[in-house]
């Protein structure tokens, strides 16, 4: 829970933390608090369990995305991006990159225009640590389903490289103002897991070499989770039942697909780093 307080004219945001969790999340926070582009507290009332955060006023869900100006909408990418950069350097997964962890605040340019600042990674309560030996993050369901990574629905072992993934995701919703995996249906049902995974082969099975390292990164053909992905594949018949590849779409700039699907790789292990997405050619057009 959360509570909105104002303290000397500024606004700052007090969150309630799991007895459990408050050591470690605070530890984990100090390892990222020299970051311009990742939320963390200000302050805390250990005897409470509560951090106290900076107030930010908006975030990606909630903002207009299609009346942002394109150079606005990449500096707001490039500035989230860093975050997870900043994230990633110190071992740290997120589990939950999607737009309602993507806050910031705005601002009237001298054209009138509105613009953003302060944009930041937020809500680590539920981030983990993850040592460069490590096998990662298992036999968990991370993230909210829309943005979620392969191996994450798999319940595999989950690194860094899956916030990579969710973030290329949200990259494509604030550029091309299109929720990819979302539908009212998927929405609605109790189960949407196979709607959803039939757009992940649907949009980013784009390279056999790449299929394959999925395959090796899931234990092989046999793994149940792997036989699920086989079997959605083989739905799309090549009629009117058709796979629509991101690294086909058109008219999308080319430089956004290769950036989004360096990313959005299905093996983990092939993904390009947050570090390594910033210095994309995409960024300095």
């Amino acid at each position: 829970m959360s509570f909105l307080i104002d303290h000397e004219g500024k606004q700052y945001v007090l969150k309630d933390i799991l007895p459990g969790d408050f050591q470690y999340i605070l530890e984990l926070q100090k390892l990222v608090d020299g970051s311009a582009h990742v939320r963390t507290l200000v302050d805390s009332i250990p005897d409470r369990n509560i951090f106290v955060y900076p107030f930010l006023e908006t975030n990606l869900q909630l903002v207009e995305t299609t009346a942002i100006a394109p150079s606005i909408k990449k500096k707001i990418l490039r500035d989230a991006l860093a975050g997870l950069a900043d994230l990633q350097d110190k071992g740290i997964y997120h589990t939950d990159i999607k737009p309602a962890n993507i806050m910031m605040d705005s601002f009237k340019q001298s054209d009138g225009t509105t613009a953003f600042k302060n944009v930041q990674i937020t809500d680590l309560e539920d981030a983990v640590v993850l040592p460069p030996d490590s096998q990662g993050l298992g036999k968990r369901l991370s993230g909210n389903q829309f943005w979620r990574s392969p191996e994450a629905w798999a319940r595999a072992a989950q690194h860094t490289p899956a916030d990579v993934f969710s973030f290329g995701i949200v990259a494509i919703y604030v550029w091309l103002d299109r929720m990819v995996f979302y539908s009212d249906e998927a929405n609605e049902a109790a189960d949407p897991s196979d709607m959803i995974l039939r757009l992940h082969v649907s949009h980013f099975v784009n390279d056999i070499d790449d299929f394959g390292g999925f395959v090796e990164y899931h234990g092989g053909e046999q793994d149940p989770f792997v036989q699920r992905f086989i079997g959605l594949l083989d739905s799309f018949n090549g009629e009117d039942k058709k796979r629509r590849p991101f690294s086909r779409w058109y008219p999308v700039d080319p430089q956004f697909k290769d950036l989004v699907c360096r990313m959005t790789c299905l093996d983990p292990l092939r993904r390009i780093t947050a570090r390594e997405a910033l210095q994309h050619p995409w960024f300095s057009e």
